[in-house]
């Protein structure tokens, strides 16, 4: 089993639309594709008192269905996140093996 974690760090003043969109829009896609929204959280103790911080924790069986989610429509909400907030939304995966 594989935890795909995605931390997403945004410019402050967009923190609850950001929240907002991963709640609606990226989590229910990447249940869509078969990866299941384990938890959303915010990181707390952001080194920049400007951003704020949130991981989404999604489970796949394997490595092949993040990588099949990244090529597909996880790479498209990356495009997008990209086009509406610029550089002021940053977002960044980890995979961790669960053992």
């Amino acid at each position: 089993m594989i935890i795909h974690n995605v931390t997403f760090c945004a410019d402050r003043s967009l923190a609850d639309e950001l929240l907002l969109w991963v709640r609606e829009v990226y989590a229910p896609a990447a249940g869509a594709c078969g990866l299941e929204s384990m938890m959303l959280a915010r990181v707390m103790g952001s080194p920049d008192p400007a951003t704020e911080s949130f991981a989404l924790q999604l489970r796949a069986e394997g490595l092949g269905a993040v990588k099949a989610w990244i090529r597909g429509q996880g790479g498209r909400l990356t495009e997008d996140a990209a086009r509406m907030w610029g550089d002021r939304v940053v977002l960044f995966p980890t995979n961790l093996q669960v053992l």
